[in-house]
Parts: structure tokens; sequence; C-alpha cells
């Protein structure tokens, strides 16, 4: 404790004196690192070194383990069997998802390809090609949500079936930081083909958990906020406007919230207040700007306070009869009546742990030795190691190529 509160205090001051000198991002992220390192260097004894990992094994953690697969055995066999056939389902999937996105790499379409998540000294993602950097905050959330139910399932399928769990622990690789359940596996490799099936598919299976659980999280809370009227509906936000047209011609922004007094909640309303005008009548928009979020709740947050009034002369509509204003990727704006930050901070973190969660637990399942999906493929193909090289290499070679072909084809 003494350590920690030691290591602790150095980086807030290594951070305050970085932030009169570099960006507030970079400071925060330097004291962090700094936090890790004063804390690692603390347990120094008890750390090992193995190539550029740094490894803390323990004892701690499994009685914890022990007393949770012991309590409900029922419960964990049901689970671990679905859990098995959703490891299945999605190494397959998985494989089609790396097939397709190569095929887009190739095709040079943007965004073709998967990406690693690391962190950085940013304040929003930053993408690239073979990259995706997120803020370290969001990184280091995101991770903790990975590792800890996927190992803690790994253990508790061991120990349903009687496998000894030999230590505990977490990792570091350079600052990307892990954690392991690490089993007996001399004794797990005498198991039974469904034991270590239920093993190895146990951890992907809690990430797909996690994953689903974020989704309806975020449905309740954006429910619960909307229910409270922290939250409403209001104005149009569209994604551009199409050449000549009355929305262009005035270089039109924002979402539509007024049209000739008349108050704009959603694309309906729009439509009903067009369809009392004719091509020619002239008419006053009033668009407020307009924030968006990437996250995963409702985002295209309009500012009142911020208004443009604009005199347009409504086009014939070409498609149908009627008025029309040029604008295209209409969307649903919403008023906040709430702390936007508050809003937006929830919503990108839900967002990037539902990824995390889903993506790593995704990729984990690829028929890659000695990923667990390379484990299952391994047990699936009866043990056939030539067969499992072949798949494995080939699974890699087309991994590899997502990450690193689309900076020189796309």
């Amino acid at each position: 404790m003494k350590w920690f509160a030691l290591s602790l205090a150095a980086g807030i001051i290594l951070t305050m004196l970085l932030s009169f000198v570099v960006s507030s991002d970079i400071a925060l992220f330097a004291g962090f690192i700094a936090v890790i390192s004063l804390l690692i260097y603390s347990d120094r004894r008890k750390v090992k070194r193995e190539g550029i990992i740094v490894i803390r094994r323990t004892q701690r953690g499994r009685n914890f383990i022990d007393n949770v697969a012991k309590a409900y055995p029922r419960f964990w066999r049901v689970l671990s069997v679905i859990g098995i056939a959703v490891g299945i389902i999605l190494m397959f999937v998985g494989s089609l998802v790396l097939i397709t996105q190569a095929i887009a790499v190739i095709e040079g379409a943007a965004g073709g390809g998967v990406k690693l998540l690391l962190p950085g000294p940013v304040a929003a993602p930053v993408n690239a090609p073979g990259v995706f950097v997120v803020p370290w905050w969001i990184w280091i959330i995101g991770i903790a949500v990975v590792i800890i139910p996927h190992e803690f399932m790994h253990g508790i399928m061991c120990r349903i079936d009687g496998v000894k769990i030999k230590s505990v622990g977490w990792l570091l690789l350079i600052i990307i930081p892990g954690a392991f359940v690490e089993p007996d596996e001399a004794q797990l490799k005498k198991k039974s083909r469904m034991t270590k099936l239920r093993v190895y598919a146990a951890g992907s299976f809690a990430n797909m958990i996690v994953a689903a659980f974020v989704l309806v999280l975020a449905f309740v809370v954006t429910l619960a906020i909307f229910s409270s009227g922290a939250a409403v509906p209001y104005g149009v936000n569209f994604g551009g406007t199409l050449n000549n047209t009355p929305a262009y011609a005035a270089n039109m922004t924002g979402s539509i919230i007024l049209l000739n007094g008349i108050e704009i909640r959603n694309q309906t309303s729009l439509s009903n207040a067009l369809e009392k005008y004719s091509a020619g009548d002239t008419v006053e928009v009033v668009t407020a700007d307009t924030y968006f979020i990437s996250g995963i709740m409702p985002s295209g947050i309009v500012d009142k306070s911020r208004t443009q009034r604009y005199n347009l002369t409504l086009a014939a509509h070409p498609e149908r009869a009627g008025a029309f204003l040029g604008i295209s990727g209409v969307g649903q704006s919403i008023l906040l009546n709430m702390n936007m930050n508050v809003y937006a901070t929830v919503s990108v973190l839900l967002l990037w742990i539902f990824l995390f969660s889903f993506g790593i637990g995704l990729v984990n399942l690829l028929p890659i030795k000695p990923l667990d999906g390379g484990l299952i493929l391994e047990e699936l193909v009866g043990g056939r190691k030539r067969v499992v090289k072949v798949i494995s290499v080939a699974m890699l070679a087309l991994l590899l190529f997502n990450l690193i072909g689309p900076l020189f084809l796309v």
C-alpha cells in the first residue's frame, strides 16, 4: 500500500510537470507509465522477466475460483456446452470475416483489413492502416474487461473437471498488460476431448457474454435517459447536401429544428412541414450546431444556443410530387437535458468495451495455434498436427495480410 501511494503520487507530480510543456493527453499517458513502472519495481523480487515479457505469478485467487466452480457445477457444465457451440460457430465466422476483409484489401476498399487496438496519448480514437490508436484510459479499461472474465472462465472450467491451477497472475508486454490463469498443462492433456474443448472455448465465450451484456446495458441506459426526459428527439441532421439544390446553394449545415416557425422533432415532422409547400415557395429554415459522438448510444446532439437561419427557395422533388430541400443521409438528432460530457463518456466507453470484448474474443477463436481457436481446431480434427499446422499457417498469413496489406494496397 505504501509503494502504491508513493507511485501514484510520483505519477501525479510527473503529469503536472509535463502538462506545462506537452499536451494533457501526453502528460497523463506518461504519468500512467511512470506509475506502472514504479509498481513493478516495488515488486521486483517476485517479478520474472521472460524475454520482453514481465510476469508476476501468485497463488492468490485460486481459492476464489475453486469456490465459484464448486458452488454451481451443474450451471457451469451447461454453460460450457453452450460455450463450445458458440466457440466453434464463431471460429468459422471469424475465419470468414478474415477472408472477406482480405478480399476488400485486395480490391482497394477503404476500411478493409483488420486493425490492432493500441493505447496512445490521444484525446480521440485515431484510425490508421493496420492500427487503431485509442485513448490510453479507454484501452486500459477495455483490456481489463476482456482479460478478467476471460481468464476467470478458463479457471472455472479447469476446476469443474479437476484440472489443477498452478498459479494466477499478471504480465506486461512492453506497455501492454495481461493476466493469466495457468493450468497444469500435463494434467489437462490427459483429460477427455470434452474437457479440453470446455476449457479452450471458455475464455472467448466469457468475452461474448460481456459483449452481449454491454448491448443490453446500453439499451437500458438509453431507455432510462429518454424516459426520464434527460434526452429527447429534437431535429433532423443530415450527412450532406445534393448538388444544385437549395440546401447545397445555401451551404446549409447542422440539424434542422424549425421550418417557417414549425418545430421539427423528427423526419416525420419535417416531411409533414414540407408537404404544405410547393416548388418555388420560399421558406425560412433554422438549423442548430450538432455534435456527433462515436458511441453506442444515439448521437447527433443539438446545441440550441448556436443556430443559423437560411431563406431557401424550394425545388421540385426529382422522384415524386412535392417540395425538396436537397439534403441526404438524414438522421435523428437529440436534445440533451443533462451534462453532455457524462453522456458522451458513457456512450463512448460502452462502445469500446463492446468492441474490445467482441473483437478480441473473435480473434482469439481464429484457428491459429496457440490461440484458443487453434486448440479447439486441434481437438476437432482428432489431434492431426499436420492439418492444424497447415490451417494455422494459412490463417496467420491471412491475418498478417489484413494488418499490413492496407499499407500498400488501399
